[in-house]
């Protein structure tokens, strides 16, 4: 008998577990939470809330208005895949729902979640539709990103408009990865896999958590009978934090292309950067020296990617 990769401490008791991670994200946030208790019916269920650091008054927003709510609370913030990590250890849900704190339910969709990966075992990761504030599909990247889609994103000429048309039919369907705004995945897949990986600080989770569940013999599905509108962004694109954010999703980046793409295809996208970052920073040099000089054109920001080391798996 193989020995799981990762154990949890205690049995499974609930249908399912939403593990929620805030970083100063208040009022959207509450707004998350009062349409969770407002549609999730029918199901056994707990809400965790990892909170890295918030200093906007969400701990104890949280504590007075939804008091069933578990809340883990972070002395400073230990990136978005730690955080979850804490919430699926302390889980005792048979699945997890990773779920974004900018996210609003308009139905009952863990009911139907669950009813639909109880009915299709064969599913160890399900993620649902996305939709806008206007209920409008958005687009959700369904297959694995390549080198060359990397380097077009790098060079800024990666067109996700056309993501839409290539997902297809909008019917439940195996995918090779899903959206990570909000997606479910089986307690036994934990046990088989492991948690996240801690190196992502920021972005690329799901992608490196659905490359490594196909890579043991599981499947995802695509599951856009239920969707969950998603208010793009407003949990990072905080002012205060931005170049924290940026420089995270950099890192992030590189480590994803150290860990699955080829040491030639790692250093050209590494360079691409380089090259990018080199540019922003004479262009904003250039506008410091002509008095038109934007918040978007800082110099220590654009030097300190230029020369940031990568975190490489390999």
């Amino acid at each position: 008998m193989i020995s799981p990769v990762f154990k949890f401490s205690q049995p499974a008791e609930l249908d399912i577990t939403l593990v929620i991670v805030s970083f100063n994200t208040r009022e959207i946030l509450l707004r998350c939470l009062g349409s969770i208790k407002k549609y999730t019916q029918e199901v056994s269920y707990e809400v965790i809330l990892v909170d890295n650091a918030s200093e906007d008054g969400t701990v104890e927003a949280v504590i007075e208005l939804f008091p069933e709510v578990e809340l883990i609370v972070n002395e400073d913030n230990r990136g978005f895949s730690a955080a979850n990590n804490q919430g699926i250890v302390a889980s005792k849900g048979r699945r997890v729902a990773l779920l974004n704190p900018d996210t609003l339910l308009t139905e009952n969709s863990f009911k139907k979640v669950t009813d639909f990966m109880e009915a299709n075992p064969e599913f160890s990761i399900l993620g649902t539709g996305i939709v806008d504030e206007n209920n409008q599909p958005c687009p959700v990247r369904l297959w694995e990103d390549t080198p060359q889609d990397a380097a077009l994103k790098i060079m800024g000429l990666y067109d996700p408009a056309s993501e839409l048309k290539k997902m297809g039919s909008m019917i439940a369907k195996e995918a090779k990865v899903i959206s990570g705004c909000c997606f479910v995945v089986s307690r036994d897949l934990i046990e088989s896999i492991g948690l996240m990986d801690e190196n992502y600080f920021l972005y690329n989770e799901e992608d490196d958590l659905c490359r490594r569940a196909r890579k043991g013999g599981k499947k995802i599905c695509f599951y856009p009978e239920t969707s969950v509108q998603h208010l793009h962004g407003q949990s990072t694109h905080q002012d205060c934090h931005r170049k924290k954010v940026m420089m995270e999703a950099y890192r992030s980046n590189l480590y994803f292309y150290s860990k699955y793409y080829s040491f030639i295809w790692y250093g050209i996208l590494r360079s691409l950067y380089k090259m990018t970052f080199l540019l922003g920073l004479l262009r904003s040099a250039f506008r410091h020296l002509t008095g038109s000089a934007t918040a978007d054109d800082s110099l220590s920001l654009k030097l300190k990617l230029l020369l940031m080391r990568s975190r490489k798996s390999r």
